[in-house]
């Protein structure tokens, strides 16, 4: 009984111990947590999977090492990440079509604002005098 106890415990221990070890190469590694910085945690919001600690960031980074280990380059990994999850896994996503609201968007509010602001301190001059 005691044997079975001990074993239960060390596998419920085990599910907490996660496989992220960084790479042997150093440049590597540097790679992987410039990579990890660009890279958006799909279930935190505007977070990267370099802060989060949700489970998913760390599958990510593991997958992140891995493809990084095999070689491949920077580009190669978002676009691998990019056809899975979409632009979203980006933190700063291209522009395109489907992203230009984004990228427009608080440059024309701020358009729109000073206009408003600058009409109403023109009638405002405009009655004064």
């Amino acid at each position: 009984m005691r044997a079975l106890l001990i074993l239960i415990t060390a596998l419920m221990l085990g599910a907490f111990i996660t496989p992220e070890l960084p790479l042997n190469d150093p440049s590597q590694e540097a790679r992987a947590l410039n990579l990890f910085k660009e890279l958006r945690c799909p279930t935190c919001i505007a977070q990267s999977i370099h802060d989060s600690n949700a489970d998913i960031a760390g599958d990510l980074r593991v997958i992140v090492r891995e493809q990084i280990a095999q070689g491949r380059t920077n580009q190669e990994i978002r676009d691998y990440l990019v056809a899975r999850y979409g632009d979203v896994i980006l933190l700063r996503p291209p522009m395109n079509g489907a992203t230009l609201p984004l990228w427009l968007g608080p440059w024309l509010i701020f358009l729109v604002g000073g206009g408003i602001v600058f009409v109403a301190m023109r009638r405002h001059r405009v009655k004064s005098d």
